[in-house]
């Protein structure tokens, strides 16, 4: 199938913005010298601009001409969080294990309304100073129910499901939402040890196995001033 012209244009000009041939700011190429470099006519140079523009690569002026874009759009943004205190020693305490019904829940882990899950409650510290309390949310074939009866041994919940099931979620795919949520929940502040108008990181995260279902859906407050966040574009 042969690619259309405008299409092999659009492709060679985006190959020169993205390998620095243009800076961001940097004046394109004017209509007259793409009609010339490609021996083209000038419906098929500004269908190729056009979608360019569309997609963010360029920008237009009326009575200016071309440049390309400073949103630098195309670039990969990274975005990583950070443990202030990586470096000291961490420990976890395990608050509560039973199994509940709840359907907001249900709903996360793609379960019937009314199905019981395992709710896993742990406060993470760090040199005894709390800054993670977690609500971890695993449906019933994922955990053993006698190992229910020593909830101390869920420091770790994705230990006891590989235990259990043989399944590594360590490596499973997952999908992570974090707000900011002020204030902060009176029992989630009083555990965290910090004022009831302080703010915490309210983060969200599913983490899924290769068929598509949950297997664990968790809830966490975090410590506003035990993390930040570090942004790269690559």
């Amino acid at each position: 199938m042969t690619i259309p012209k405008y299409q092999q244009i659009k492709q060679s000009l985006l190959y020169k913005i993205k390998n620095g041939q243009f800076q961001p700011g940097d004046k394109f190429y004017s209509e007259a010298e793409l009609r010339k470099e490609y021996n083209v006519s000038a419906i098929t140079v500004i269908r190729a601009v056009q979608e360019l523009t569309n997609e963010g690569y360029l920008v237009r002026y009326q009575g200016k001409g071309t440049y390309v874009s400073k949103a630098r759009i195309g670039k990969i943004v990274k975005f990583t969080e950070r443990e202030k205190y990586s470096d000291k020693s961490e420990s976890v305490q395990v608050l509560q294990l039973e199994k509940i019904a709840d359907p907001r829940i249900s709903k996360e882990l793609k379960l019937p309304a009314k199905t019981p899950f395992y709710l896993i409650k742990r406060l993470r510290l760090i040199d005894g100073m709390p800054f993670i309390l977690q609500h971890s949310y695993v449906p019933l074939e994922f955990i053993k129910e006698e190992d229910t009866l020593d909830p101390s041994a869920f420091t770790s919940v994705y230990e006891k499901i590989r235990e259990y099931t043989g399944i590594n979620l360590f490596q499973a795919n997952s999908e992570e939402l974090t707000e900011i949520c002020f204030p902060t929940p009176k029992e989630e502040s009083e555990l965290l040890q910090i004022g009831s108008n302080e703010p915490s990181a309210f983060v969200r995260r599913h983490t899924y196995l290769f068929d598509g279902r949950v297997a664990e859906y968790i809830e966490s407050y975090k410590r506003w001033d035990y993390f930040s966040v570090k942004i790269e574009s690559v």
